[in-house]
């Protein structure tokens, strides 16, 4: 015991020293006019705002769905083992948009900056949405929020080429799947916050080791018309993957589509293989967002956001543009910007 929280404390102390660089050389998306965006956006458009970390918004006409965000983002020095976080309840009133008609929250993995702000949205936001993600997501928040509301993945999630199954919401205009994925290691091949829970905690975890990974999923979501057929394919992830999981299944028939829009993240890259080739390669998104991009801790009010620590985002750069397929395009959304896109992928500007 007493070498594991040597080596916690280690690792941890090594990542947070570890520097975050700038973005000014990089092309960093902003939201158009929203007035007059509005004048050219077709009836079946799709808008995607980023939360920050893992956090999309996703609206299809009067439909939403969201994956998970992190708002509350601690400050690093908080962060070590038996250290006490909890979600910043007035950060979130502050920073997080109106997410009332959200049915759906997507949780990719449940360390605490990707579920720790979660209760809370649900309990006072999110006040209908269910959330869905793996076993240790349910167990890790049952303490607060009701039980029918929570919804383990684990045994109808897509595993390799073998498709998992189509969860939809009321009206049948969103469906997702989720797809078997692996979470990268945080730092020098060191994976933290590993682990499960068998059974409901008394109480939600009340420091960063408490929120275990649990099963990390990527997902397949579909905004469908009113056939049924798919205007909007987007594939997504809050973690680097190591091939061959988190690839996408063997789709046919009606099911079978292009990814129109891939959602992947530079956040520890560089501590998998053939990342992020793998996937694009995979996923031949016509549109590519990044996400988890920036350095996270307590940066909310920062001026000026920084690219993640402990990545070279040249490197992710080089590697990305490099295997960027034909005619395909990418963003990388400032905080709480929106992006718009007619079917099939296309992006919608006022150039």
């Amino acid at each position: 015991m007493k070498f594991l929280n040597y080596l916690m404390l280690t690792t941890v102390t090594l990542m947070l020293i570890a520097c975050s660089s700038s973005i000014k050389h990089i092309s960093a998306y902003h939201s158009p006019d929203p007035e007059k965006i509005q004048e050219i956006l077709p009836a079946n458009s799709l808008s995607i705002q980023y939360l920050g970390v893992g956090g999309q918004l996703f609206r299809f006409g009067e439909y939403a769905i969201m994956t998970a965000p992190s708002i509350t983002n601690p400050h690093f020095l908080a962060l070590g083992p038996f250290m006490p976080i909890s979600a910043d309840t007035d950060m979130i009133d502050h920073y997080l948009p109106d997410v009332s008609n959200v049915e759906s929250i997507l949780v990719g993995h449940a360390h605490y900056d990707h579920l720790m702000d979660v209760p809370y949205i649900m309990q006072t936001k999110a006040k209908q949405a269910h959330a869905y993600g793996s076993q240790t997501m349910v167990h890790s928040i049952a303490s607060v929020v009701e039980k029918s509301r929570l919804h383990a993945l684990n045994d109808s999630m897509a595993i390799l080429k073998t498709p998992g199954q189509w969860h939809y919401n009321e009206s049948k205009t969103i469906r997702f799947m989720a797809l078997k994925s692996t979470h990268a290691p945080h730092f020098m091949g060191i994976n933290m916050m590993t682990g499960t829970y068998e059974k409901d905690l008394d109480a939600v975890p009340w420091h960063a080791f408490g929120w275990k990974e649990g099963q990390t999923l990527a997902y397949l979501i579909d905004f469908l018309g009113s056939q049924e057929e798919i205007l909007h394919r987007v594939y997504y992830q809050d973690s680097a993957s190591q091939e061959p999981l988190g690839l996408t299944p063997y789709l046919v028939g009606k099911d079978k589509k292009r990814v129109d829009i891939a959602i992947i993240t530079p956040a520890s890259f560089n501590q998998v293989d053939n990342y992020p080739e793998g996937i694009m390669n995979d996923t031949q998104a016509r549109h590519f967002i990044l996400g988890h991009w920036e350095d996270f801790f307590a940066n909310q009010e920062n001026e000026q956001q920084r690219f993640v620590r402990a990545v070279s985002s040249e490197d992710f750069f080089e590697r990305f543009e490099k295997n960027l397929p034909k005619g395909s395009k990418w963003t990388m959304p400032l905080l709480y910007n929106t992006q718009y896109f007619a079917p099939h992928g296309n992006i919608l500007t006022l150039d």
